[in-house]
């Protein structure tokens, strides 16, 4: 029998486990036979995300593909639970119905903590204590070293405690000599960091110290790369929510899967396995998904519509489409168009050689629901060779109005102040969710120095609105809530976010973007707010009144801010959404017109 020695530092207990297969007490080995000895080779299974709106049936239907494959070992990338409540009873649940899954695998198996497993001290310590495993920790497998880190909590490298920081230096230093080092960690921090050539304090040890492989999760979709002889991989989903499953799911390395890697005295070889298919290492590269994203992002564009509410009336939009590659686009491109949208023309054939940019007029009229909006898509050549359909959706714009009041309202979560017409109730939920029950409605106003926000929020079940979190910053996303994704100034890349629930607790935080549309969450940033909610027997009400100063915003300057908003309602697990999708991305905004 092949023994794994597991060293761990636990950074809620403390705790050391010292695990072998002959003699485990912990969690995280289950059913483990005797493993075959095979000249100094082994077989292990990656197994990643099944959470996030997770595909009931999929996580334990790749289990029993895996013990079929019969590999020596097992570990995840974290992401095993839903989480993210701070009903403790309700995740000690989710725990027993992931840990009865992994119990059928018929090999050792071991756990690391994803952003799903662990957001709060309160479930660090239930995931210590449902698995028996430290949120970092080592072992050895064969003559292979395996560290496992924990980013579960982290926005980035550079949140990474001393305390885990030293621990991974010293480990690696101690076992530098062994025939391989793998690291396993949740969110993929190298795509941000290490493949952007910025620096990386922990890609630095791994160089330092020979680590031969890196593997990660969390964005539900597999790609790779390769940085100062290290490899690295992100497992797609095992059963969490896919988002473009539907369009070249090989491409985009978007499809439920799992990793095969077979280890031997030459190296390793990893192969994505997907009911049955086997895919190579670079099935996805970072640049290969890049050059999509560029496409879709850039080259393939659709000029924007504003809506005026109610209006049936044609727009004309321009499609741009830039050819950048070595081959000429040649294709029928059209519009998918929803029940209550009409285009002309519907189609049209596109020519386009390498080098030049096309652009096309088209008429675009809504006589109906306004989402799910057109999508425009044509067949466009990759430099891999491949082909992507490359889908944008149309942009639509919606307007809000911010009065002027005078007298300013008195935040008394009363709308008898609020001017009538000012008032917004035309939303939708989020795609393939179920709307909000009860009237929904909003208001905007401002004076010289603040912005002022009405909320009605009728419920018909009144007594079953959740108003738990009672901290600030705490998750008060997952209660009934209000949401506001604020972008005030056009020419900087900065985006507020503010959620309020029925008891005026706030989240709020400031998100940036790079040139690329990368961004960075700073949660520590906090706005001052004057908030006044009020429960009553058809629902609840919140205003709230927003100093323009909190956004860098100067007295008296009026203007149009970027914006989207939303109500939560947590009995039906619904959203009333005002643009769809709710985005960071400033270009998903509608406009606040403060008059």
């Amino acid at each position: 029998m092949t023994a794994l020695r597991v060293r761990a530092i636990s950074t809620v207990a403390g705790m050391a486990l010292a695990v072998a297969l002959t003699g485990c007490a912990a969690t995280n080995v289950a059913k483990a036979p005797a493993v075959a000895e095979h000249d100094a080779e082994f077989r292990m299974v990656i197994l990643s995300d099944r959470t996030g709106g997770h595909t009931e049936g999929v996580y334990p239907a790749i289990i029993d593909e895996i013990n079929l494959l019969k590999p020596d070992i097992v570990v995840t990338v974290g992401d095993q639970i839903e989480g993210y409540t701070d009903d403790m009873e309700a995740v000690s649940a989710e725990w027993d119905s992931v840990l009865a899954f992994l119990g059928e695998l018929e090999a050792p198996w071991f756990l690391i903590a994803g952003n799903h497993d662990i957001w709060s001290d309160e479930s660090d310590s239930l995931y210590t204590l449902k698995t028996g495993l430290a949120t970092y920790y080592s072992f050895d497998y064969e003559s292979t070293h395996f560290v496992i880190l924990d980013n579960s909590r982290l926005g980035s490298w550079s949140d990474i405690s001393d305390e885990q920081l030293t621990w991974l230096a010293k480990d690696l230093e101690t076992h530098r000599e062994s025939a391989r080092i793998f690291v396993f960690y949740h969110k993929p921090f190298w795509a941000a960091s290490t493949a952007n050539g910025n620096p990386d304090a922990v890609h630095d040890l791994f160089v330092e110290y020979g680590v031969d492989a890196v593997f990660t999760g969390h964005y539900h979709h597999y790609f790779a790369g390769e940085y100062d002889g290290i490899p690295y991989s992100s497992i797609g989903s095992s059963g969490g929510h896919m988002y473009r499953a539907d369009r070249e799911p090989v491409a985009r390395g978007e499809f439920f899967q799992f990793a095969w890697v077979t280890v031997g005295d030459g190296g390793h070889d990893l192969a994505i396995i997907h009911a049955g298919s086997v895919h190579p290492w670079d099935v996805n590269t970072i640049a290969n998904e890049r050059e999509m994203s560029r496409i879709e992002g850039s080259l393939v564009s659709v000029s924007s519509i504003p809506l005026a509410e109610g209006s049936v009336e044609w727009v004309d939009v321009t499609v741009t489409i830039a050819n950048e590659g070595v081959v000429a686009i040649q294709d029928e491109a059209g519009w998918n168009l929803p029940k209550g949208w009409e285009a002309d023309p519907e189609s049209f054939q596109v020519e386009i050689a390498p080098g030049e940019t096309g652009e096309f007029p088209v008429r675009l009229r809504n006589v109906g629901e306004l989402y799910p909006v057109p999508d425009f898509s044509l067949t466009y050549p990759l430099t891999n060779g491949r082909t992507i359909e490359a889908t944008v959706p149309l942009r639509v714009v919606r307007s809000a109005f911010a009065h002027e009041l005078s007298p300013a309202p008195g935040i008394d979560a009363v709308a008898d102040d609020w001017p009538g017409p000012a008032f917004i109730s035309r939303f939708y939920p989020a795609h393939e969710g179920h709307e909000v029950e009860g009237k929904t409605a909003f208001g905007f106003g401002h004076d010289a120095d603040h912005l002022y926000v009405m909320a009605i929020c009728d419920d018909p079940e009144a007594e079953g609105i959740q108003a738990a979190v009672e901290v600030r910053d705490g998750p008060v996303y997952m209660d009934d809530c209000i949401g506001f994704f604020f972008h005030p100034d056009p020419d900087e890349m900065v985006v507020y976010q503010v959620y309020v629930n029925p008891l005026g607790t706030v989240f709020d935080q400031r998100i940036t973007f790079d040139e690329n549309m990368r961004y960075t969450v700073d949660a520590s940033w906090d706005g001052e707010y004057k908030i006044t909610c009020r429960t009553t027997d058809e629902g609840w009400r919140a205003e709230v009144r927003l100093p323009f100063s909190s956004f860098g915003v100067g007295s008296g300057e009026a203007g149009v801010w970027g914006l989207n908003f939303r109500r939560k309602q947590h009995r039906t697990q619904s959203q009333a959404d005002w643009q769809v999708p709710i985005d960071y991305n400033p270009k998903t905004f509608g406009e606040l017109i403060l008059e």
